[in-house]
Order: C-alpha cells, then sequence, then structure tokens
C-alpha cells in the first residue's frame, strides 16, 4: 500500500504560501473597507443652530440642561391637569414670556432638541391676540407633544399632515400660548416658518390684544439673549452654520476611453441658512477644467455637470470644490473596474488552479 508524504514539495508549499497571502489580503481588504463604512456611518450630532431671515442669519444656542423633558419644562396647566390651574397656559416658561411678544427658540431635554413657540405672557398685562403659524418640513419621526390649547371647545387650532402643520392660536387677556415639537431635531434639519400675526391670524374671532415684536431667543453663557425677526417675513431655523455648501456626491461616466468626452456630474447643497451664490470649479489633477455659478436656497441641492477629455490611459484625480475622486481611463495602470479586493480573489483563483494541478 503506497502512503502520501508528510512533507510537501518547494512547489506546493509556495503555492499554499501565496494562497495564505492573497487570502490575508482579501480578508483585510474586505474588513478595512467596512471599518471605514462604519466610521462614516456613524455620524455625530448637530452642534450648530441657526436661524434666518431673508439675507439675515444667526447662529443660536439652544436652551436648557437636558433634564427635563420639553413637556416638564413647558409645564402646560388647564383645570384637568396635575398641578391644575385655569389659566390654561404655560407655567414653565414664564421667565421667558413677554407681553405682546411671540418668541421661538430651540429648547435641550431629557428627550432631545425640540422647537418651542409662546406667544405673550401668562398673567401679563396684555389684552390677549392671535397668531398664524404655517411649518413646512418638519422632521417625519417628530410630533407635537405640547398643543397649547388643543382642549375640546378651545378657540386654536392644530392642522397637522405629513411634514406640514399649520396652527392658529387665540388667547386672551392676561393668558399666554405657544406649542413644541419634539422628534427628529437630532439628526439635521431644516424647518420653514410662515407667520401671520393679529387681523392676518386664520381666526374669524377678534382680540383687544396685538403682537408687536416676534423674537428667537438664544442661550448665553449668563443666561438668555432675544433676536428680533420681522413679523412680515417667513423664517428658517436648521441644523448647521450660516455659510457653508458641500458637494455631496461626485461621479464620472463608468467606462471612458482616450480622446473621448466624460461627463463628470457633483451634486451640490447649501447647508447655511441664507440664499448663497455658489462658484463650483471641476478639476483634473488639480487642474481648473471648467467652472460653474448656481444660486442655492437654504438646503436646497443641485445637479451639476462638465465635460471633459483624456488624452491617455491612466488613472486620474477629478474634483469639484473640496470633493476630490480617482477614476480610471482605458486601461489604466491595473484592471479598470477592479478595486484591491476584486483583483486579491482573482489571484487567489488562479493560484487555487495551479494547486490542483500540483
Amino acid at each position: 500500500m503506497s502512503q502520501r508524504s508528510s512533507i510537501m514539495s518547494p512547489t506546493t508549499y509556495s503555492a499554499l504560501t501565496t494562497i495564505s497571502v492573497v487570502a490575508a489580503l482579501v480578508v483585510s481588504s474586505t474588513f478595512g473597507m467596512a471599518a471605514v463604512a462604519g466610521t462614516a456611518a456613524a455620524q455625530s450630532e448637530p452642534d450648530t443652530y441657526t436661524i434666518s431671515q431673508g439675507d439675515q442669519c444667526t447662529t443660536i444656542e439652544p436652551l436648557g440642561d437636558g433634564h427635563l423633558t420639553v413637556e416638564e419644562f413647558y409645564d402646560y396647566r388647564t383645570p384637568n391637569t396635575s398641578p391644575s390651574s385655569y389659566s390654561y397656559s404655560s407655567h414653565g416658561t414664564t421667565h421667558l414670556q413677554e407681553d405682546d411678544t411671540s418668541s421661538l427658540f430651540l429648547y435641550e431635554g431629557g428627550d432631545g432638541l425640540s422647537l418651542v413657540l409662546l406667544h405673550d405672557r401668562n398673567g401679563g398685562n396684555s389684552g390677549g391676540g392671535a397668531a398664524t403659524m404655517t411649518f413646512t418640513n418638519l422632521p417625519e419621526e417628530g410630533e407635537w407633544v405640547v398643543e397649547d390649547d388643543n382642549y375640546d371647545g378651545a378657540d386654536d387650532e392644530f392642522d397637522h399632515r405629513d411634514t406640514s402643520s399649520r396652527i392658529t392660536w387665540l388667547w386672551s387677556e392676561g393668558r399666554s400660548d405657544g406649542a413644541a415639537f419634539n422628534g427628529g431635531l437630532d439628526d439635521d434639519f431644516l424647518i420653514k416658518i410662515n407667520p401671520r400675526f393679529n387681523a392676518d391670524a386664520a381666526t374669524t374671532q377678534s382680540s383687544d390684544g396685538q403682537i408687536r415684536d416676534w423674537e428667537a431667543i438664544s442661550a448665553t453663557g449668563t443666561g438668555h439673549e432675544r433676536i428680533s425677526l420681522d413679523m412680515d417675513k417667513p423664517v428658517v431655523i436648521q441644523s448647521g452654520s450660516c455659510s457653508s455648501h458641500t458637494v455631496t456626491e461626485l461621479s464620472m461616466d463608468e467606462t471612458v476611453s482616450p480622446g473621448e468626452s466624460a461627463t463628470i456630474e457633483a451634486t451640490v447643497k447649501n447647508d447655511g441658512g441664507v440664499t448663497k451664490n455658489v462658484t463650483v470649479p471641476f478639476t483634473v489633477d488639480g487642474e481648473a477644467v471648467d467652472e460653474q455659478e448656481v444660486t442655492l436656497e437654504p438646503g436646497e441641492t443641485v445637479t451639476l455637470s462638465t465635460t471633459t477629455t483624456f488624452d491617455e490611459a491612466g488613472t486620474y484625480t477629478i474634483g469639484a470644490a473640496d470633493e476630490t475622486k480617482d477614476v480610471t481611463v482605458g486601461n489604466g495602470d491595473g484592471l479598470p473596474g477592479f478595486g484591491v479586493t476584486a483583483v486579491a480573489v482573482a489571484a487567489l483563483l488562479g493560484t487555487l488552479v495551479v494547486y490542483r494541478r500540483l
């Protein structure tokens, strides 16, 4: 009976060594890419917020210390709540309320970030008032957790549809009114608010009082500050800075040969809080091949494109603004369309075939 030797020939040993190295390369490449993808997916929460109106934009800081939920902080009381009150008003925000003034602010509480609206002052000297506000682009996962007042028989109207809301408030002398929205604001957001005060509010009932000021409230190191707003113009409140734009996607035709026209596309987003004229340069290996201008509203996204020609096969670096990407034209210096993992797998398969023949 013949016996198989336990000692491998040099050729066999070399083949197995090659298989081990290539397999390690495949595993390393695959897990390396997964780690990069995981890192990119773990995005941090926004830490900058702005409010803009027309071409004016101001950075604002949320109120609150992350302890009380927005409902606890607002402390809306009626005869049926505990504690109870016949004021039908907010008792937790009296330090922020002012006579004949409508205000809005962000609040950081135990349930995350919230948008809070306040009208007038509970126990104040105002004769009451009326306001209608339309909210668009509200986060889908959010909701109005405080609706002051939304009890049976109340004069206020809360109309919610998908990511939009229209709220009409009507309050009497010595009372306040308002609402709070919570959910989805810990990620990037952009909410537009269109106001109508006093006689322009969507109500047939009248009030003896008048809203005379509309303000945003921002936290400071020693308390808070108030930012005056135009009562006749919409505002945008959002995550992000006042002036910033980014290229979110950059791509080129998958198959390009030397001498052929290639299309480069760039998706540009206005992350800022004001309308902005953006100039986007297109580059190849750092040299400008085109430059385009576009006007973007806050949060608006547009895709720009340009064409260029590559004279020789090889690897090139295309760019749009600060975004760059390596692309292959023709045969290039390697295998077009294949990454490290694909090449390694091909080498592994080839080595296995050789080994089986030994």
